[in-house]
């Protein structure tokens, strides 16, 4: 309910709704952003991300959804650090460039529609398992820290998303994907 009216406020440009966004959510947004960027980005780096991340909200406001505020804050904030990661990188002579042959296209396609099928996976899965799946997978979270957040034990995140991952793969065998084990 209290999502719900934040996200209300924040559509109509309440900047205090801003300010408990921020405060809500900035340790959650900063989390994701360190650990897509491991030790790649400065404390400043992972600042500006962050303030980054809720000027895009502020800016977006109307995409929010109060089902889904923390999946939205989340996939912002790892594109955004994955962003920054490419732009680490050094620029590379043309003639150094993989382009895509035609051979390539139909493998680009069979990725895009595994991922398609991995999601309406997910989105059958129960909630805990889809969780601990997307938190170690998604947003590069280690057992310890969502077993730290989702309050369980160390142990029972690994068995779950073991158990989650083996679903997960099951599924997909049955759908047709073959995989390597």
């Amino acid at each position: 309910m209290q999502e719900r009216n934040l996200v209300e406020r924040l559509k109509h440009h309440d900047e205090k709704a801003l300010q408990e966004l921020i405060q809500r959510y900035s340790a959650y947004v900063s989390t994701i952003v360190r650990n897509v960027g491991r030790d790649a980005f400065s404390e400043s780096d992972v600042e500006e991300i962050v303030a980054d991340v809720f000027v895009a909200v502020w800016n977006h406001v109307e995409k929010l959804r109060t089902d889904s505020l923390r999946t939205y804050l989340g996939t912002i904030a790892r594109n955004m650090a994955i962003n920054r990661l490419r732009q680490f990188h050094f620029t590379v002579p043309i003639d150094e460039i993989n382009l895509p042959s035609h051979e390539d296209i139909p493998s680009e396609t069979e990725h895009k529609l595994l991922l398609a099928e991995v999601r309406a996976i997910l989105k059958n899965m129960k909630q805990d398992d889809r969780e601990i799946l997307l938190r170690f997978y998604f947003y590069y979270q280690h057992i310890p820290q969502i077993a730290e957040e989702m309050q369980y034990k160390q142990a029972t995140v690994k068995t779950k998303l073991y158990r989650a991952r083996q679903k997960l793969l099951e599924q997909l065998k049955e759908r047709g994907y073959e995989y390597e084990e």
